[in-house]
């Protein structure tokens, strides 16, 4: 039979640890791989503070090796004038050849009783686990919404050949992307009249674009992930794992839009952010199409933005959803949940009876690499 134990993750576990949860998510993706320096900035960096981690170990022998993990990452949030901060589930598995073994369930939950008061509020991304989580007190009112804009009539051949290869490879979809990506024939000239100042990582850190747009934008954003210049630098611009450029509008009559793009990809682009202040609907339309041509001029073949049911203001859902179509389902592999659970903490129950819908884009994926 064997022995099983947890404790909170220490400095000096953390390259096993690192060794291992590459391993894990090797089997999904073969190739992929995080680097122990985008696991520290994870970890360390935040501007919530540091994440709260435990680990499984079983034994093996007179030592013990790291079968399984559960964090929570800091995740700070605004909801008009008050500051919350909530934490995602990060990192979290079990080796399979354990799951028959070990009791995961209870594990997570001892996880979330010794976090006590340190969050307002806990969420997950991953789909499938909101069953599972459940009996740990997360609830359901809202679902993920992947969406996708395509540009060019081959997109899904080029699509499907780029998912096949990846299962098989991650370096060779990388590659076939690349060479792709180097035709001509990919793009195109520019037929808005918009236009975005383009600022590369270290340019956007810098920009005087962000140094007040979220004490002016949190107001009317009802429950959001914070944008202060911080925040964005952690999850994107100084993230050891991001490729990207930041767009940004500002109009005459002092309205202003950001658009955050995953480049990693040069064939298939991700919106991972975008937030607006004083746009009507109409004018955010424009400004979406505007994006989506600067995308084509760019050499992209599509264009995927993740968000909720319930994740963006009615007006903005509209738009979004009149320019984008449901992500190719058949590629996705049939995700077996769409639900995104949530967990009102005993701190958070102190300041609301219910959370209300969040503000939802993928900045709050914040483990993605």
């Amino acid at each position: 039979m064997t022995a099983f134990r947890t404790r909170r993750t220490e400095a000096a576990d953390e390259a096993e640890l690192n060794s291992v949860f590459n391993r894990f998510i090797g089997r999904r993706t073969p190739g992929k791989t995080r680097s122990i320096d985008q696991m520290r900035w994870l970890w360390h960096k935040a501007p919530g503070g540091k994440a709260l981690s435990w680990l499984i170990e079983a034994q093996s022998g007179s030592s013990w090796k790291i079968v399984g993990h559960h964090a929570l990452g800091p995740v700070r949030f605004t909801f008009g004038d008050e500051d919350w901060l909530c934490a995602k589930t990060m990192n979290s598995f079990l080796l399979p050849e354990y799951r028959d073994k070990f009791l995961y369930l209870r594990f997570e939950k001892d996880c979330l009783e010794e976090s006590g008061r340190h969050f307002d509020a806990t969420y997950s991304i991953a789909p499938g686990t909101a069953r599972l989580r459940r009996p740990c007190g997360y609830e359901c009112d809202d679902s993920f919404l992947w969406l996708e804009r395509s540009f060019r009539p081959h997109y899904l051949m080029c699509r499907a050949a780029s998912y096949l290869l990846g299962r098989h490879s991650l370096k060779a979809r990388q590659n076939f992307s690349r060479a792709i990506s180097h035709l001509p024939a990919f793009c195109r000239s520019r037929t808005s009249t918009i236009e975005f100042a383009e600022l590369t990582p270290e340019e956007a850190a810098a920009s005087d674009f962000f140094a007040d747009f979220w004490a002016e934008a949190r107001g009317g954003a009802g429950m959001a992930p914070r944008r202060d210049r911080a925040d964005l630098e952690w999850r994107f611009w100084k993230n050891p794992g991001f490729k990207g450029v930041t767009l940004t509008f500002t109009g005459a009559a002092g309205d202003q839009a950001y658009f955050i793009v995953d480049t990693a990809d040069p064939l298939f682009y991700s919106l991972v952010d975008f937030y607006a202040v004083s746009v009507p609907a109409q004018r955010l339309g424009l400004l979406f199409d505007a994006l989506f041509d600067w995308c084509t001029r760019h050499g992209a073949l599509s264009m995927k933005f993740v968000t909720s049911t319930n994740g963006l203001p009615a007006p903005w859902m509209e738009v979004v959803s009149s320019r984008m179509r449901p992500f190719c389902v058949p590629i996705r592999s049939l995700a077996p949940s769409a639900d995104l659970p949530r967990r009102l903490s005993p701190r958070g129950r102190t300041r609301l009876a219910k959370l209300p819908h969040w503000n939802y884009t993928p900045i709050l994926i914040i483990d993605a690499f």
